[in-house]
């Protein structure tokens, strides 16, 4: 089994509103495994498994905070919405799928933004209108961390085969593979500082 990984850029938020997020959030939407599996859990829309607060950790900055949840945990665009409600604030859920993607979720206090996956027919064949939901948006980006669309938009493509050995940027350190996702990161202004355990 590959990495799973999720990570959660809050701008203008500081590591003590973020942690009271989180702790919120676990106390009304999460639930164990085992009860998702078993279907004794199931708020529509709303399933966030393995959430442990105390687990997660924090990366403040002048410009927010970074968040790295807890292994285990299990939430993707559930967790962004959740998380930005509680908050009041922006959120950009990033993660790493199996080893073999990164994606994210952008959610506004609450509302959905955006969204990103380079491979939205991983699992399966998927419509036009969900290619096309999946695409992300640089301007989007751009607007919400005051950085130039020029600067992130050549992450935000599909990916196909010819491409995994190429760099987006002449000055990142990985290709269109699952840790882009740090690079992606630093060019927002929240560098992935979280050593592994």
């Amino acid at each position: 089994m590959g990495l799973f990984l999720q990570a959660m850029i809050m701008p203008d938020c500081k590591e003590a509103e973020a942690r009271a997020a989180v702790e919120a959030v676990a106390q009304k939407y999460a639930c164990s495994f085992d009860a998702l599996e078993s279907g004794a859990f199931a708020e529509e829309g709303m399933i966030i498994s393995e959430l442990v607060p105390d687990e997660c950790r924090y990366a403040e900055s002048d410009d927010g905070v970074c968040i790295l949840f807890n292994d285990g945990c299990i939430g993707y665009d559930a967790l962004a919405k959740a998380v930005s409600g509680e908050a009041g604030k922006v959120c950009l859920l990033l993660y790493i799928y199996d080893g073999d993607y990164w994606g994210y979720e952008l959610y506004d206090q609450g509302d959905f933004v955006d969204q990103f996956n380079p491979m939205p027919d991983y699992f399966e064949e998927v419509s036009e209108e969900k290619i096309l939901k999946s695409k992300g948006d640089a301007q989007i980006i751009a607007r919400y961390f005051h950085v130039e669309k020029a600067s992130v938009e050549r992450y935000l493509v599909r990916w196909s085969e010819e491409m995994l050995d190429e760099k987006a940027y002449a000055d990142d350190e990985f290709g269109y593979e699952d840790w882009q996702m740090a690079d992606f990161m630093r060019k927002l202004g929240y560098p992935y500082d979280f050593d592994e355990e």
